[in-house]
């Protein structure tokens, strides 16, 4: 039996990597960040090296005391537009096929697993459904009503399997090598590593068989 703190620990990472890579713009979910990393600081359950997490809490610190503007330019450069060509978009497709579009062919995956978790139609921000943030909040959903929903441990083991697990790595590696702030270097970090420690956990427990 698997203690429902796990759940609420895998919950929190996945919600911190998500309010940290949607837009600093948005001051609703860069006030809910700062609220969320001291419970970051804490967490013991999920095999994560602390010093990662502690890195990038002290780097985001950093960049809302003092790099405000730069921070929402860096946002810009890294996930909106770059001149010649955007280095590392925020997209699935991008990372899990090589494909220079989104809503490849893996979409009808993603779009099943949304509308089974009940959601129906994309959160109204103006992303498509495979932008990273938004998988991220998706698996957030996921993992938090799991508890209370078990039908959804399928759900979020498959978003893990099919999508997360596919494009977790290469953008991750991407983001930390073209990020000139640390903020975004330390949530690269901080990605990669747990998706390792997801890919860890899916092998250990299987909801899906």
């Amino acid at each position: 039996m698997l203690s429902p703190k796990i759940f609420e620990e895998r919950a929190l990472l996945y919600k911190v990597l998500s309010l940290a890579l949607y837009t600093p713009s948005d001051i609703q979910s860069q006030n809910e960040l700062k609220t969320l990393l001291p419970a970051v600081r804490q967490v013991s359950l999920v095999k994560m090296n602390p010093e990662t997490i502690d890195k990038f809490a002290d780097a985001w610190i950093t960049a809302w005391d003092s790099l405000q503007g730069d921070l929402k330019e860096e946002y810009t450069r890294l996930f909106v537009n770059d001149y010649p060509e955007l280095k590392c978009p925020p997209f699935e497709t991008y990372w899990a096929t090589g494909e220079r579009t989104i809503y490849g062919h893996n979409y009808d995956s993603l779009l099943r697993i949304y509308r089974e978790a009940g959601l129906d139609r994309a959160p109204d921000v103006g992303l498509p459904l495979e932008h990273v943030a938004l998988e991220l909040e998706l698996m957030y959903y996921l993992v938090a009503s799991s508890t209370r929903q078990p039908e959804y441990l399928c759900l979020q083991e498959k978003l893990f399997r099919e999508h997360i697990g596919k494009w977790g790595d290469g953008y991750s590696r991407c983001l930390e090598e073209n990020a000139k702030l640390e903020n975004y270097r330390a949530t690269a970090r901080l990605l990669r590593e747990f998706v390792d420690s997801e890919r860890a956990f899916f092998e250990e427990s299987k909801f899906c068989e």
